[in-house]
């Protein structure tokens, strides 16, 4: 009987010595696992106070800009008739002889969204006659409309000295882009 005994205590040992092992590898297992969600939380945590930071300071961007925006849509809210009249003010300003040869309303202007579609361009071709000085003069005011603006294309051209003009022997043509949010009917 005593062979018995010694026979299986090998086992029982060996058997106790596997599930004292089998404890220690879930115990590393359950930590390792609790290690990384405890990481995927912090992560979390960060991802959402990162995220409420970006949003307090867009809220404050937009609260401290409401002013400029006002502005701004002030100005883009430039109608074709206020546009015609800024540019024949040019030409009271710079006392050279203006016309206003074409308006033309272009397509609406890609926005920030697709269903955004309130700018437009409208294109305004302005001649002007009068001398050098006047008609560099006029250049310069048409770049600096106080509509949100460009001109696209800009012409000076001497006429011919059989030409009887009491205008000046300066030719100007511009084509002058103006940005608008305003209603245009076709």
């Amino acid at each position: 009987m005593g062979s018995v005994k010694t026979t299986y205590v090998p086992w029982v040992v060996f058997a106790t010595a596997l599930l004292a092992w089998g404890f220690v590898g879930f115990f590393a297992w359950s930590l390792s696992h609790a290690e990384v969600a405890r990481v995927a939380e912090e992560a979390s945590v960060t991802q959402k106070t990162t995220q409420r930071e970006a949003a307090l300071r867009l809220h404050a961007l937009v609260r401290d800009t409401k002013d400029a925006r006002a502005a701004l849509d002030s100005l883009a809210q430039t109608d074709v008739v206020s546009m015609v009249e800024a540019l024949e003010a040019v030409g009271d300003a710079t006392r050279a002889h203006i016309e206003i040869g074409q308006v033309l309303a272009g397509n609406f202007l890609p926005g920030a969204s697709p269903e955004d579609t309130s700018v437009r361009a409208i294109t305004v071709v302005v001649e002007a006659q009068g001398t050098f000085a006047m008609i560099v003069h006029t250049a310069a005011l048409l770049y600096s409309l106080p509509v949100p603006s460009v001109v696209d294309q800009l012409q000076l051209d001497r006429l011919p000295k059989e030409a009887d003009t009491s205008d000046g022997p300066w030719w100007l043509v511009a084509r002058v882009r103006v940005l608008t949010t305003a209603e245009i009917s076709s």
